[in-house]
């Protein structure tokens, strides 16, 4: 399985090279639903003999024709609406020495005091200088599993490649993130949900909902949706 898994996240990165520019444009040029893929400055992965922009976080719109708003909440909204922003504003705290842990014991009172403060603004400007995106535009009813089909394999790719010593994330601002059983920085994502941590890869089997059908369909489909701009 995880030959499997490294070819098909391989496969992904050559599709959203050879298709189009990152780009963060108006929503209204958005689909109504649709898979996001966010990049963030600095961070590169070599696949094969090939360096490419690294994908960090990978989302959909949750609420059905949403995802133009939805991608406006990650660049524009608040710690509240955006689990993104959340993440990407605890971190920035704490590589500036703030140490939220300290500062406000719980994630909920963090977001309670922070919640469209000053810290919004620093999140805000984080994301138009060092994030941007690519979109597949998905039928809402298949969002779900897509989303968990890429999460998980992703996350279980760049941990082997963390394992073998072929990724270097020392630089990313995700270290410094507050996440449950440390999800975030030990898969190299900005994503919790779907992330599966690997103890041992010379063991790894099939996981459930990974096959090379499910690897093929995700592919075939999100080759003919990408959203170029």
């Amino acid at each position: 399985m995880l030959k499997e898994i490294c070819q098909f996240v391989e496969e992904i990165y050559k599709l959203i090279s050879d298709k189009g520019t990152l780009f963060y444009g108006p929503i209204n040029v958005l689909p109504p639903n649709g898979i996001y893929l966010f990049f963030e400055k600095g961070q590169k992965i070599l696949m094969g003999n090939r360096e490419f922009d690294r994908v960090v976080r990978i989302g959909i719109n949750e609420k059905p024709n949403n995802f133009g708003k939805r991608i406006r909440e990650h660049y524009r909204g608040n710690i509240e609406g955006s689990v993104f922003r959340e993440n990407i504003g605890w971190a920035l705290l704490e590589r500036d020495g703030y140490e939220p842990k300290n500062l406000y014991k719980t994630k909920a009172n963090y977001k309670k005091q922070c919640s469209g403060g000053p810290l919004e603004t620093l999140i805000s400007k984080y994301f138009s200088e060092a994030l941007t995106f690519k979109a597949f535009a998905i039928q809402y009813e298949k969002l779900v599993e897509y989303e968990k089909i890429l999460t998980m394999t992703f996350s279980i790719r760049y941990q082997y490649k963390i394992w073998r010593g072929e990724l270097d994330i020392k630089n990313w601002l995700g270290l410094y993130s507050y996440s449950r059983r440390d999800k975030i920085k030990k898969s190299g994502l900005w994503n919790c949900e779907n992330v599966i941590l690997i103890n041992n890869f010379e063991t790894l089997v099939k996981l459930n909902g990974l096959s090379i059908h499910s690897f093929e369909k995700v592919l075939r489909e999100l080759s003919q949706k990408i959203v170029c701009l």
